[in-house]
């Protein structure tokens, strides 16, 4: 299971995709980068979660979500990704559905499956950079959420 940012929790909220995740093959094991915040209003989020708004001009850019993204840490637990849409891609939608809230998960581990689970290239998007670095989507989800983003190890330095 995924390893968290300090949070013993982390591995169990990521819900429905818990058992994809276990069967990656040894050695591959996935850690917990960020849980995703869906939001309308960037500036407004980060300030409620004790951040200067100015720290909107440090968003990156996340084309696989259709967003614009602003890490933040939390002491004692995993960073939280707070997203606001920047496209009529799947965080925009996310919103209509659920308002805002939790909408998914960036996850570290390697962008190919392990040997014991076999997955269609179908089932996830094309490669892009994130605000973690190369990552894909797995779209077997709902175009909605909760959604998996996988980053790609080589791209994310270790955290303490």
């Amino acid at each position: 299971m995924p390893e968290g940012g300090g949070s013993a929790g982390a591995a169990r909220r990521l819900g429905p995709w818990r058992e994809w995740l276990a069967a990656f093959g040894a050695g591959t094991r996935p850690t917990l980068l960020a849980e995703i915040h869906a939001t309308v209003d960037l500036e407004r989020s980060l300030v409620d979660l004790g951040r200067p708004a100015s720290d909107v001009a440090t968003a990156a850019a996340d084309p696989l979500l259709g967003a614009r993204v602003v890490i933040v840490e939390r002491a004692g637990d995993v960073p939280l990704a707070v997203a606001e849409p920047s496209t009529e891609g799947r965080l925009a939608a996310t919103l209509a559905r659920h308002g805002e809230g939790a909408a998914g998960w960036y996850v570290r581990t390697p962008l190919e499956p392990g040997d014991r689970l076999a997955r269609s290239r179908r089932d996830r998007s094309r490669p892009a950079d994130g605000p973690f670095g190369r990552q894909v989507l797995l779209l077997g989800g709902r175009p909605d959420g909760p959604h998996l983003i996988l980053v790609d190890p080589t791209a994310v330095p270790s955290r303490p």
